[in-house]
């Protein structure tokens, strides 16, 4: 039986061409959005499933003194220690630090990446496979260093890594890759011990390399913030994992955190922290917490996924429903002679299901071949170089399309499906006249209401996203940020060498050095007193810059000078802002006024050199803020050349060129700041597009459903208007009347979804402080946009209907 309701199928859909492309291909569109987001959420959910004891491993975050707010992945160093010793549930315990990333040095060759320092109890919580080495003695020296098997092949080729000395230069690099820093620390010499072979799955805990924990006390001073052994106040720079015996459950861990917190914090009147057992499965996805060690995905933003997935596949049901709704009626004499012939209503079910089933899967097919168009374009986008990711079709994936394929069939064809096969035999047989399906259209126009409500929506969103980044790509900063060069000094020395290597060189305008790049996400805090009001503490911004920057940035002084060119860590620049919240009066009477500044728990005292006008130092979604800009040469990290905009390609071949030589022992990094500003308009060109393919497919299947409605009109009412036309109506009051209904439906989409967009736009467009106006021209172009292709569709069926001969429709009435 089952075989025959299929060939009956494939029988209906060859038959029936126009019917079936049209429900095919708006299926398969939907459907491929719907794969694309499942194929994300089981990335997402695939991190970590290789570890053998996963089910017992947790790490622990830390949030405020007994609240969940301010959730972090990094937790106090001394943890684990206290943990082990303690606690017997705690089977294994294990500290990582953060604080070591950069060039892994072998006598030529140089290999870069973040990772961490560790214990060797780490080995025996997280599965990591040894290619070289042993785990268990692997980081128990100081100035060991465990390696992947990736930068082994970079410096050692196809020798072997272990025993090897290798130099370690640490820029702060992070071990995510995307955090990476401008300083430059010599960290000595290590000796390989262990090479990592690949991790077979994804991990949360991304690294190139380990260095053994001890190895921390003997490095520089200064060159990790935190080398205390026994300090309980940082827990921002170091992560703890534990695995629990066997048997013990999650509430039992949380009970010993919570008392290890109540013992340390618990009589301290300020940083106070309390400690949050996370179970190795929750840790990707999650929600938005600090400290992440991998890029992912937040749980909030695959919900988000998963609603839209929900929505845009229900629409494209509910399109093939209104398509079989009206299809059906052209198939009522065919459903009379098979109830007649003893055909069930179960058969009758069955067979408009299996029609439904089938032609789903065959949407699966276009629709797979669309996902390999749409990964490709995700891969090309800015985020993925970050989430990496993976869209293997694996034997489980395949399965869960092809069960998504049969759910969809059935409940698009459910509703069809059911009404047909309770039709009375005995009415099927007077064609269309004594069959009306769905008298009361109330709950399909709602439908169709909600349908293009969204796809307005949708288009509204769409406009302004691409209005607010065109925004930002033309925003002015209030500093020059076109052809400026900046290349990371590493070391402080550097830059005086390099300065005046390049000032010959005619390309060369202006050439200036900073702590950090305005404008590109970075920026130091500290607190301020004016002496006139000393009992009122002031919280500003501050970055250091030389007096060159001033040109180079290209910054306008408003009164005083600039800062002295030889430097002086005494004498500042302060912006208008500034002024007035530090209560300085005008920016005339600002010079020359003292203020005192605390800087890491030291208090000194400053003055202002000279007012400088206000420019967006903050990234550009943020407002305007206060802030102080000093001149201290040991904390400069960047060189700024402002360069010619002619023959660019040969002036970088020069400053790179001049750096080698001046500065040997140090990369050539350099990047252009305009540039590097460009990354928020990338994320905001990759969201655009993304919206703008939903809204696309949220058009098109709105519009389907349009056009299975308007054809389910014209054939009901196919005698009206043959009766209509003999009795004299015209064509283009027959196109009034078939029209008129969903013109009103299209006018009530308008009223809900403006308003509608209004508010759902405004609540992103908040987090600019320089944003687009939501006014007339965005809402127009989206409502212009659905009503000419949604007017075009209904004439199109109405005048279609409407110049029917009326002897065809009426001859056998």
């Amino acid at each position: 039986m089952l075989k025959n309701y299929f060939r009956i199928a494939w029988r209906n859909l060859v038959r029936n061409k126009s019917f079936s492309i049209i429900n095919i291909l708006g299926l398969a569109v939907s459907m491929s959005i719907c794969l694309l987001i499942i194929m994300i959420v089981m990335d997402q959910y695939s991190y970590d499933s290789y570890h053998s004891q996963k089910d017992r491993i947790y790490r622990v975050h830390s949030t405020e003194y007994q609240t969940n707010q301010g959730e972090t992945a990094s937790s106090a160093l001394p943890l684990a220690e206290k943990l082990k010793r303690e606690y017997p549930i705690i089977a294994e315990a294990s500290a990582l630090n953060s604080e070591i990333g950069g060039d892994v040095i072998y006598e030529d060759k140089f290999a870069s990446g973040g990772g961490y320092f560790a214990d060797e109890n780490i080995f025996k919580i997280l599965d990591f496979s040894f290619r070289e080495g042993n785990p268990e003695t692997a980081l128990k020296k100081p100035f060991s260093l465990v390696i992947t098997s990736e930068l082994a092949e970079i410096l050692f080729n196809n020798e072997s890594a272990l025993g090897k000395t290798v130099a370690f230069h640490d820029k702060d690099i992070r071990a995510t890759d995307i955090e990476e820093g401008n300083i430059e620390t010599d960290f000595g010499y290590f000796t390989i011990t262990g090479v990592l072979n690949p991790n077979p799955g994804k991990t949360h805990l991304p690294f190139k390399l380990l260095a053994s924990m001890s190895t921390m006390k003997s490095l520089p001073e200064g060159s990790v913030l935190a080398t205390d052994e026994q300090d309980w106040n940082n827990v921002w720079t170091n992560y703890t994992y534990v695995l629990l015996e066997e048997g013990k459950k999650k509430s039992d861990f949380q009970s010993i955190l919570d008392k290890v917190s109540e013992e340390i914090y618990g009589s301290k009147f300020e940083n106070k922290h309390s400690f949050k057992a996370v179970a190795l499965g929750e840790i990707n996805p999650m929600g938005i917490i600090g400290n992440t060690t991998h890029v992912g995905i937040p749980k909030v933003v695959l919900l988000i996924l998963g609603v839209l997935c929900i929505i845009v596949m229900i629409s494209a049901c509910l399109n093939y429903t209104n398509m079989s709704v009206a299809r059906a009626l052209t198939r009522i004499r065919e459903v009379g002679i098979r109830k007649v012939s003893g055909a069930s209503k179960t058969q009758i079910f069955a067979q408009f299901i299996t029609e439904a089933v089938v032609i789903s899967l065959c949407s699966l097919v276009l629709a797979f071949f669309l996902l390999q168009l749409l990964q490709k374009g995700v891969a090309g986008m800015t985020f993925d170089k970050y989430l990496k990711i993976s869209f293997d079709q694996n034997l489980p994936a395949i399965l869960i399309f092809i069960g998504f394929s049969i759910t969809v069939g059935i409940l698009a064809g459910l509703l069809p499906a059911s009404y047909v096969s309770k039709l009375n035999p005995i009415n099927l047989f007077n064609k269309l006249s004594g069959v009306r399906l769905f008298k009361n259209l109330r709950i399909r126009n709602i439908l169709l209401v909600v349908q293009f409500s969204i796809s307005l929506i949708f288009i509204i969103s769409v406009v302004l996203i691409k209005s607010q980044s065109m925004h930002m790509l033309n925003f002015d900063y209030g500093f020059e940020k076109d052809n400026i060069v900046t290349v990371k000094l590493y070391n402080t020395e550097n830059y005086s060498r390099f300065a005046q290597a390049v000032t010959s060189n005619p390309s060369v305008i202006e050439v200036g050095a900073s702590s950090l790049l305005p404008a590109g996400g970075w920026n130091f805090g500290s607190d301020v007193v004016n002496p006139d009001f000393p009992l009122d503490s002031i919280s500003t911004n501050f970055f250091d810059i030389n007096s060159s920057a001033v040109d180079v940035f290209a910054l306008e002084i408003l009164a005083g000078s600039n800062l002295p060119a030889e430097g002086s860590p005494n004498l500042v620049l302060i912006n208008e802002k500034a002024v007035g919240e530090f209560k300085f009066g005008s920016v005339d009477e600002a010079v020359g006024k003292q203020f005192t500044i605390n800087t890491n728990g030291e208090y000194q005292n400053l003055q202002v050199a000279g007012v400088v006008r206000d420019f967006q130092f903050l990234p550009s979604i943020r407002e305007m803020q206060s802030l102080v800009l000093r001149n201290r040469e040991d904390q400069l990290g960047f060189a700024l050349v402002k360069i010619s905009n002619q023959n660019q390609a040969e002036t970088l071949a020069a400053l790179e060129s001049s750096w080698k030589e001046v500065n040997p022992n140090s990369k050539f990094s350099y990047k252009f700041l305009d540039e590097e500003l460009l990354f928020i308009h990338q994320v905001l060109g990759d969201v655009s597009s993304v919206i703008g393919l939903i809204s696309f497919l949220a058009v098109f299947v709105s519009c389907l459903g349009l056009l299975g409605m308007a054809t389910y009109t014209a054939q009901t009412r196919i005698k009206e208007i043959g009766i209509r036309k003999t009795l004299g109506s015209s064509t283009p009051q027959i196109v009034f009347l078939l029209s008129k209904a969903f013109l009103v439906l299209l006018g009530i989409a308008v009223l809900v979804a403006v308003p509608s967009a209004y508010f759902i736009n405004n609540l992103w467009l908040n987090f600019f402080a320089s944003r687009v106006s939501i006014g007339v021209v965005p809402i127009g172009i989206g409502v212009g946009a659905v009503l000419l292709i949604s007017l075009g569709i209904i004439f199109s069926q109405a005048y279609r209907a409407a110049t029917i001969n009326p002897i065809e429709s009426l001859r056998n009435d």
